[in-house]
């Protein structure tokens, strides 16, 4: 039996709009009753006060483009799950949009939303893990399939069997997300005489689907399931489609004719079981979390005591820290930064803290670094620096997910102030200069990945290692091997850090002006190549002036 009274939260119902995702809701609803009391409710019509006042109810939130955001918040109180229906957790609602399915970062909405529930109840196999790579969150649920009430199974029961009278078949919709302009140019390029197949109320539209020997159906976004696909195939009609059904990834999708109505019709009371064990939370059987591969975070240190406190915690609050390693390499700084990183190290396992007996540079501890790392990933992070709570996950996220990228780097907001933070910052909105272009070789003329990069370890395989000979340049150096050894590097779109720009740092300083200047004019004609004619031509006086200077100098 059911304990809790439930709320259903729509932007629209059966009585409204005759769509995919209103007949799914419901099917659910019809199923579900006489034994669990369902109020619907407009998603509209929510409001924070409603919320509040039934704190105790399950409230089941499908779609929700008109959900106030507050309501939202609210909702975080009560119990409630997502039943997911057109990814709204991209701004464009549609991920196929996208290489790999990963929208961009900027197209990220709800997060919280979905984090927040319960479950986000996923329609299919493919729907599921399309939500788990754009928002990392482990409390999915694949329910492998839609519900279809017992009049809708019985009209697709007498319609089966039914004579072919129509060669091939084209949905006519002017949704253009159902891809009837696909379907007819795809016809034509054959040569395929085909019929439009009009929407009209179920019995009919059944009807009408049965005589079709092929349907030929092109989805423009990713069809979190597909009910159409299903009914085509138990009504034993073959399908020309491509890779966007979400129903096409669930293992019974190869069934077909009365096997197939068999099936669907037993998953329905499977759906009705495992919807009762939810509501009841006796039972919820989660989509296999993901798991990220290891990260290794490594923060060169010397006569950084003022700003290590800071750098710990920022490492501390990352989302995903325990399932990184932490590597500090204090080249004998002669400050008292050990007592804070043993302090820290009582409660965090994953930290190594290793203290050399000389002045080492910072490439010599990159390499050390390297060598020692555990991780898949390497994340460069200095310790005057700060980054965003989610830096590691976004960041190891889209380098795990773009096979053909070696390196993830991101916007860094920017401060001359120490010990700010992302949060809280007098930045202003200003970026750090060299990390503002979308990655190309040519644009490697700045130092794209900037001050804190992540990368693949085995990179090091095909470019080697940082050039110990270098003090300043040795990043740009290395990154711009990387390049020409053919690695692609990928710019996330939101900042995740705060770049602390010292006036006195090694990089910065204009006491160093001139060393620097000549490492980097070094850098600059060994790898002018990678930059491209253009370039070349129109920084090589910049980047001559300290050749010369080192000349005359020495003169």
């Amino acid at each position: 039996m059911i304990s809790k009274e439930v709320i259903f939260i729509s932007d629209f119902f059966i009585n409204e709009v005759m769509g995919g995702a209103e007949f799914c809701n419901d099917a659910l609803m019809k199923l579900l009753s006489p034994d669990v009391k369902i109020d619907s409710l407009k998603s509209d019509r929510a409001t924070v006060q409603l919320v509040e006042n039934n704190l105790d109810k399950f409230f089941i939130v499908a779609n929700f483009f008109q959900l106030a955001e507050n309501v939202k918040v609210a909702l975080a109180k009560t119990t409630y799950v997502i039943l997911e229906h057109d990814h709204k957790y991209v701004r464009s609602n549609n991920p196929s949009l996208y290489k790999d399915f990963l929208a961009p970062e900027r197209q990220i909405q709800n997060k919280a939303f979905y984090k927040n529930a319960l479950a986000v109840l996923c329609q299919s196999r493919k729907h599921a893990g399309v939500v788990q790579r754009n928002l990392l969150i482990n409390n999915i649920v694949n329910l492998g399939g839609n519900i279809w009430n017992e009049e809708q199974l019985a009209t697709l029961e007498n319609n089966m069997g039914a004579k072919k009278i129509i060669k091939y078949g084209v949905l006519q919709s002017n949704n253009r997300n159902k891809g009837m302009p696909a379907a007819i140019a795809y016809c034509q390029r054959k040569g395929l005489d085909f019929k439009l197949i009009q929407g009209k109320p179920f019995p009919e539209f059944i009807r009408d689907i049965s005589q079709v020997e092929t349907l030929v159906f092109f989805p423009q976004w990713l069809e979190t399931y597909n009910r159409f696909s299903i009914e085509s195939r138990i009504l034993g009609c073959k399908l020309i489609t491509n890779s966007l059904i979400g129903a096409t990834s669930e293992d019974y999708f190869k069934l077909k004719g009365n096997e197939l109505l068999d099936f669907i019709r037993q998953n329905n009371q499977n759906l009705r079981q495992r919807w009762i064990k939810l509501i009841n939370n006796s039972e919820i059987k989660y989509f296999p979390p993901l798991d990220l591969p290891k990260i290794t975070v490594f923060c060169p240190l010397y006569a950084g005591e003022q700003y290590i406190e800071g750098f710990l915690k920022s490492m501390q609050e990352q989302t995903i820290f325990d399932q990184c390693e932490l590597i500090i390499i204090d080249a004998n700084s002669p400050e008292n930064e050990s007592q804070y990183i043993e302090e820290f190290m009582k409660e965090h396992e994953n930290v190594i803290y290793k203290r050399l007996d000389h002045r080492a540079s910072v490439m010599e501890t990159e390499n050390m670094a390297i060598h020692m790392a555990t991780g898949e990933f390497f994340a460069q992070a200095c310790v005057d620096d700060r980054h965003h709570r989610e830096y590691l996950e976004i960041m190891a996220k889209h380098l795990h997910y773009h096979e053909d990228i070696d390196l993830v780097y991101t916007d860094c907001l920017q401060t001359t102030k120490p010990n700010e933070t992302v949060e809280t910052n007098s930045s202003s909105g200003a970026y750090y200069e060299h990390s503002r272009n979308e990655f190309s070789p040519e644009n490697m003329i700045k130092c794209l990945p900037g001050p804190m990069p992540m990368w693949k370890l085995s990179v090091h395989e095909k470019c080697g290692y940082f050039d110990e000979g270098l003090s300043y340049a040795g990043d740009w150096d290395i990154f711009l091997r990387m390049v020409a050894s053919g690695s692609k590097f990928k710019k996330i779109d939101i900042p995740l850090g705060l770049y602390y720009f010292n006036s006195e740092g090694l990089s910065t300083s204009t006491e160093n002006q001139i060393p620097r200047g000549k490492e980097e004019a070094e850098v600059f004609f060994k790898h002018k190549n990678v930059f491209g004619e253009a370039n070349y031509n129109k920084y090589k006086n910049y980047f001559s002036q300290f050749i010369r200077n080192e000349n005359e100098s020495t003169t």
